[in-house]
């Protein structure tokens, strides 16, 4: 191989390396979508409308997911509670994801709720953005 093209290939190689043409290969400027994690502020006693702290909360939420296509709202309880409990926390997840649905109609809402051990969280509702 003369030394022209020995150099040729060299900076090929080189360039192939600098800048990848396959498809799929430069995936730098598509952003994946972010997994966001919130429990929201407390709500005031037994009320389960949303206030204005949380209602704000859940828009930046939403703001900060950007392209995220779904909102799941778990409702926090502590076990042994009374079922007027339970249902009084689900409620309250299902308002949250409610809320966000109006904020972004295109996204899919999932309402669950889930049993803790940490009593700071009880009746409190947890939304991710995925």
């Amino acid at each position: 191989m003369g030394t022209r093209l020995k150099s040729a290939v060299a900076l090929a190689l080189l360039g192939s390396l600098n800048y990848p043409c396959a498809a799929g290969a430069n995936n730098f400027n598509q952003s994946a979508p972010k997994r966001l994690v919130k429990v929201l502020s407390d709500h005031p006693g037994a009320a389960t409308a949303l206030t204005y702290k949380q209602r704000s909360e859940i828009k930046a939420i939403l703001a900060e997911g950007g392209g995220n296509q779904r909102i799941i709202c778990t409702g926090l309880s502590l076990a042994g509670q009374r079922e007027s409990m339970y249902r009084v926390v689900l409620l309250r997840a299902q308002l949250v994801c409610d809320f966000a649905k109006t904020v972004e109609p295109s996204v899919k809402i999932t309402v669950k709720e889930r049993v803790i051990k940490a009593e700071k969280l009880n009746g409190r509702v947890e939304i991710i953005s995925k």
